[in-house]
């Protein structure tokens, strides 16, 4: 047992000392034992060992990441790490020494939520959330090490494709809804913006004459996160006449005193959530149309253009994405193209179609 003084960080993150006990062996005989000790203490007396970390996981979350780290990211994302830190992390590991987390206890933790039947995308979010916050500690002098570098979680389930709507019920839903739901709706299945981007949308960032409008900011269950869109997202969207039409018609109609495009009751923007629960959904049901969510109108531009011949540069400039792989995802083969691909590539392969029908008409064929 080797007992030592050793220097450690206050969870006020002021330097102290404290006594320390830590068991070395089995080790055979006295010389042994001075080697292991003088091994031990040789990282603590060099400087090159961080002072140990007397602060809780907890304590430092609530303290410092929770308090300076986190206000620095978007709404949504602020939201998500609070909600997985109250419900995952801190019950496991809020009352655990940062310097007493290992490796092997973030592995077990992982390990615990898939046996829980934790999606694999969740696990992933889980990881990664707790490598950020040893990340910041580490920076900040209260770790030596990551214990969340090289966990290895088990592999990505197969994406549920987003449902695409069907001509039919595009034409029934745009009948159905009252505005300024049509307006909305149309407007996410002809420009592929994302819910959060149409209902955070002002009367001035639409140019009527021009066609087109300005991408700016988001919405988040109702909050407006202006500033917080990556470069790569702020982007001017071409409009089609069609939808220059709807937007001027609902612009004539709606309610005065917001600036919002399309304000709620109370003159903010509508929380998407309760507009798709109260108007989408409501009207799905009474026209007998599965349900679907607002990724579904995202996925249904993006299908119907790539299937179209629409280039996908042009797909990806409209989305908003930062690669061509992304889009890609969003877009979803159609029975229809893909029959015209097969006898495109028929005629391509076999040109002399009429000779080759003209040499089997004597021969009959039964498929049973």
């Amino acid at each position: 047992m080797l007992r030592h003084r050793e220097d450690i960080l206050s969870p006020d993150g002021r330097l102290g000392r404290a006594h320390r006990s830590i068991l070395l062996g089995p080790l055979d005989g006295k010389k042994a034992a001075q080697r292991a000790a003088e091994n031990y203490l040789g990282g603590i007396n060099s400087g090159q060992r961080c002072p140990q970390a007397a602060i809780s996981f907890e304590d430092f979350w609530r303290r410092y990441f929770e308090r300076e780290i986190l206000p620095n990211h978007k709404y949504s994302t602020q939201q998500v790490h609070r909600y997985l830190a109250a419900k995952h992390l801190l019950p496991y590991f809020g009352r655990q020494r940062l310097c007493d987390i290992s490796p092997t206890d973030v592995q077990t933790f992982i390990s615990q939520k898939q046996r829980q039947l934790y999606a694999s995308k969740t696990l992933a979010h889980l990881r990664n959330l707790l490598s950020k916050v040893f990340a910041v500690a580490i920076s900040w002098g209260w770790m030596n090490s990551n214990p969340a570098s090289g966990i290895e979680l088990p592999p990505r389930e197969r994406r549920r494709e987003s449902r695409v709507l069907a001509l039919g019920e595009v034409a029934q839903l745009s009948q159905g809804f009252d505005e300024p739901m049509r307006t909305i709706f149309i407007l996410a299945l002809l420009t592929g913006m994302r819910i959060g981007e149409i209902l955070a949308l002002r009367v001035e960032d639409v140019d009527l004459i021009g066609g087109s409008l300005q991408v700016r900011r988001g919405v988040y269950r109702g909050h407006v996160q202006d500033g917080a869109k990556p470069k790569r997202s702020e982007r001017r969207v071409p409009l089609a006449a069609f939808l220059i039409a709807a937007i001027q018609s609902w612009i004539v109609k709606r309610p005065a005193g917001s600036s919002w495009l399309f304000p709620s009751e109370a003159g903010t923007p509508y929380h998407d959530r309760n507009l798709l629960r109260r108007e989408v959904w409501s009207v799905c049901d009474q026209l007998g149309i599965p349900r679907f969510g607002w990724r579904s109108c995202r996925h249904s531009f993006t299908t119907c253009g790539g299937n179209n011949g629409v280039p996908m540069p042009n797909l990806q400039s409209v989305l908003g994405h930062t690669s061509a792989e992304t889009t890609m995802i969003y877009t979803h083969p159609l029975e229809e193209a893909q029959r015209q691909a097969v006898e495109k590539l028929a005629a391509i392969l076999f040109p002399n179609v009429s000779a080759f029908d003209s040499r089997q008409s004597g021969a009959k064929a039964v498929i049973q």
